[in-house]
């Protein structure tokens, strides 16, 4: 019995500051989920997290060492090392360069910005270039600034549809990456020949809404939706024949379905209330063994945005690398008619005849931003006593784009504003699948079914332990899960090649007998070759036993006892009476070996991989103007950039959602702009 565990850890009060920095770039700076719209892939960076957290795991978790179980906890809850209810080292937040001043005149200096509220001019005056520092002027019909996965689409369309196309990228052209594995694609071609589709629009969109609660533009995500598939099959026509980027066959990639439904004949798949498909492609972090354009071990997004930018060139489009977009340039009726940008060589005054369309990202590392737009995570933090630095999130992102639109006259839209930081199942190496959790009070708390609210849910818990419990019978649980974020993956690669489910199965029995010592079980909800994420997991012959593991005494432990209880009762009633969980997921804990995994609750508030908020546009993505109903001619927004599209939080039916977001709404704005229809 780990009672010294115990003790530290109920005593503990705790002060939520950040454990360290971790940089999570890739290789050359990988613009982490950076320059994106360079814009995120879901899981990855909780990969990214969690291979930090894994380092601690093998170095720590175990008695054998200097830093036991309860001395990891014990020191995870007193720095915030652990965020409640996900799958995220708190405060790994990348190194983050610091961002230049400006000056301007939107509104008097010191003033606060218009619109907002909010305590600090966060915004900051319009930068002025004088006309003598301006080195050179070029003309351009769409001008893209960023090169990321929103901006590179964009260019590739706004080329394909004839305009003569600029993409202003800051970093460096020999490392330029893009981030992610997922891509949530409906009804391209090539996943309908697949057997994925085709899927209803209409339904899909009205689950979009009704996740985001009804606060998102429906025809900003029916556009998502009805040309996603275009948007990839697109990408895919610009892939080489000796690239294996998409090949199911050998295990470069793999569509996530749910057990026993491998096809999309089976889906929508509801559970808890949320319905979830099967589209999203997954490249589980292989890499082209070839070099890619010249350029040799890149991820798999900077392949396809390699391929993409290598087709727009041939096209006329132009690339400039090193280059920060400054400013935006209006006539005297407010249009924007270009921006200027400074590279390598000084200003330069980029003319767009047709529009510019803002793909910077998003503005999760720039804590000024985030403390005065995301209130919700400015005061769940300070009630932990957590600095404004320690909110930001896994990005280099400081809001460039997002101030060029407001200072061209543009909104951010309204509060609440969604982050990425909603994902995540509680302790465990089972992602979301819906055993029993506890609180630190030995409580049951929700619905565990529920999977986009477990984030929220658990923040609200008291800080201590968040413990999950099931016994031997646990896969017929995982069997019953859908495709939603983070939930048990059953894809073919994962489950047939890298043996996931093997591997889980064999270490969870290797528990046994290992007492309060556990072992590191890898995780099955995110698949990659070279990241297994694992979480610690304790086994024991009586409850009672286990709940010593996961270090439960006095009340708590009688309260818990009690709980499990009063659940396998519901169990064998086959109704969940008080919280209405599907009645398949209603496994009674009764079956030794009995198993758990606890994690310490810190209550920590913060972006999490990025923030989601962006311009308040019109439904063909052209930013609205201060009345937010007159578009501000020549201006667009994609990505991360883009507003309207998550709601309160990210919960979206398929993963990689926030990829193939970017990748489309980027496609979509550069025909637009270009003059080309779309769906």
């Amino acid at each position: 019995m780990d009672s010294d565990f115990t003790r530290n850890l109920r005593n503990h009060t705790g002060d939520g500051a950040a454990a360290g920095d971790h940089d999570h770039r890739e290789a050359a700076a990988c613009s982490t989920r950076c320059t994106r719209d360079i814009m995120p892939q879901d899981a990855r960076y909780w990969a990214d997290s969690h291979k930090a957290r894994a380092e601690i795991t093998r170095k720590g978790c175990t008695m054998e060492h200097a830093i036991d179980r309860r001395n990891f906890l014990k020191g995870a809850l007193a720095t915030g090392a652990l965020a409640a209810g996900g799958a995220a080292l708190a405060g790994c937040s990348p190194a983050k360069p610091e961002e230049g001043g400006s000056a301007g005149n939107t509104t008097d200096a010191g003033a606060l910005p218009k619109g907002y509220e909010c305590a600090e001019d966060w915004l900051g005056e319009k930068p002025v270039v004088d006309e003598g520092d301006i080195a050179e002027t070029k003309d351009y019909d769409v001008v893209v600034c960023g090169g990321g996965n929103a901006g590179v689409q964009a260019a590739l369309a706004a080329a394909q549809e004839g305009a003569k196309v600029a993409v202003l990228e800051i970093q460096p052209e020999a490392s330029w990456v893009q981030l992610g594995n997922d891509i949530c694609a409906f009804n391209a071609q090539w996943l309908v020949e697949k057997g994925y589709g085709p899927y209803k629009v209409g339904d899909i969109v009205a689950e979009f809404i009704r996740r985001g609660g009804g606060r998102v533009s429906a025809e900003i995500i029916r556009k998502f939706v009805a040309n996603s598939g275009d948007m990839l099959d697109n990408i895919i026509a610009q892939i080489p024949e000796t690239s294996n980027l998409f090949d199911l066959e050998t295990g470069q990639a793999q569509i996530q379905v749910a057990y026993n439904m491998p096809d999309g004949s089976y889906y929508p798949f509801e559970r808890g209330g949320f319905k979830s498909w099967a589209t999203t492609i997954q490249n589980l972090s292989t890499k082209n063994p070839t070099p890619v354009c010249g350029r040799e071990d890149v991820s798999r997004m900077t392949e396809i945005a390699l391929y993409c930018k290598d087709a727009a060139e041939k096209l006329g489009a132009e690339y400039f690398f090193e280059t920060d977009v400054t400013v935006l340039e209006q006539n005297d009726a407010g249009d924007v008619t270009g921006v200027i940008a400074k590279g390598p060589d000084g200003y330069v005054r980029y003319n767009a005849a047709k529009g510019v369309i803002l793909a910077t990202g998003d503005f999760g590392a720039n804590p000024d931003m985030v403390v005065n737009l995301c209130t919700d995570i400015n005061e769940q933090s300070l009630r932990c006593d957590i600095p404004r630095e320690e909110m930001t999130g896994e990005s280099n992102n400081k809001g460039t784009g997002h101030k060029l639109g407001c200072w061209a006259g543009g909104f951010i839209e309204q509060a609440p504003r969604p982050c990425m930081n909603t994902n995540g199942g509680n302790a465990g190496p089972w992602g979301t699948t819906p055993f029993l959790w506890l609180n630190d009070y030995g409580k049951r708390f929700m619905n565990e079914a529920m999977t986009p609210y477990i984030k929220p849910t658990t923040l609200k818990q008291p800080r201590g332990i968040l413990a999950t419990i099931c016994d031997s019978k646990y896969m017929d649980v995982m069997k019953q899960c859908s495709t939603d974020h983070f939930s048990p993956n059953w894809g073919a690669a994962g489950v047939d090649i890298i043996k996931i489910m093997d591997r889980m199965e064999e270490q969870m029995q290797s528990a046994v007998g290992k007492g309060a010592e556990g072992v590191s079980v890898d995780g099955v909800y995110v698949i990659e070759y070279d990241n297994t994420m694992p979480d610690q997991v304790y086994a024991a012959d009586t409850i009672d036993e286990l709940l010593d593991y996961l270090g439960y005494e006095g009340d708590a432990k009688k309260e818990a006892l009690a709980t499990i209880e009063h659940y396998n009762e519901m169990c064998h009633a086959g109704e969940d009476s008080d919280f209405g969980k599907d009645s398949v997921f209603m496994s009674a804990i009764e079956n030794p070996p009995f198993f758990g995994s606890a994690q310490p609750n810190t209550g920590r508030g913060y972006v999490g991989l990025v923030s989601l908020c962006g311009m308040v546009t019109d439904d063909n993505l052209n930013v609205l103007s201060s009345d937010l109903k007159t578009p501000i001619k020549g201006l667009y927004a994609v990505g991360n950039c883009l507003g309207q599209r998550f709601g309160n939080a990210y919960s979206t039916p398929a993963a990689g959602s926030s990829v193939g977001m970017a990748l489309t709404h980027g496609y979509v704005a550069g025909k637009i702009v270009a003059g080309g229809t779309v769906k």
